[in-house]
């Protein structure tokens, strides 16, 4: 039994093999989407007012690209490198704290001192703060 299947794509600069591997890709993005989705509640939450869903709209972008940029980041420090996506949201991004800013810019991270994955997020921020 034969089998086919037909990829149309506009990425008209690239050849075969490169779209191909792009679209291969495309699961693995999709299943980044899904946890991240997961762990920030996003089905969960529904707003009726078109301005609240525009706003919603934002704050997930912004949540969205919040996540993205520091899954590598995470990743350097071992106790917390493994979590992934869901991982990061749901034990990272919420641990309680405050951040001070001055003139724009991070000057202090001050995280709840008794919570198990407070450590390896300071050290992994302070290196942020040193490097910037």
């Amino acid at each position: 039994m034969f089998k086919h299947a037909r990829l149309i794509c506009a990425l008209l600069d690239l050849d075969l093999f490169e779209i191909s591997h792009l679209y291969d890709e495309r699961a693995r993005m999709e299943n980044e989407i899904k946890a991240e989705k997961g762990g920030l509640l996003f089905p969960k939450r529904r707003k009726k007012p078109l301005e609240a869903q525009e706003a919603f709209g934002l704050l997930t972008d912004f949540a969205h690209n919040l996540v993205a940029w520091s899954r590598d980041f995470w990743a350097a420090e071992p106790k917390i490198g493994d979590l992934g996506l869901y991982g990061i949201v749901k034990k990272i991004m919420t641990i309680p704290g405050t951040l001070t800013f001055e003139d724009g810019k991070l000057v202090k991270a001050r995280l709840q001192a008794t919570h198990p994955l407070a450590k390896p997020v300071v050290s992994c921020l302070s290196r942020l703060l040193r490097d910037v």
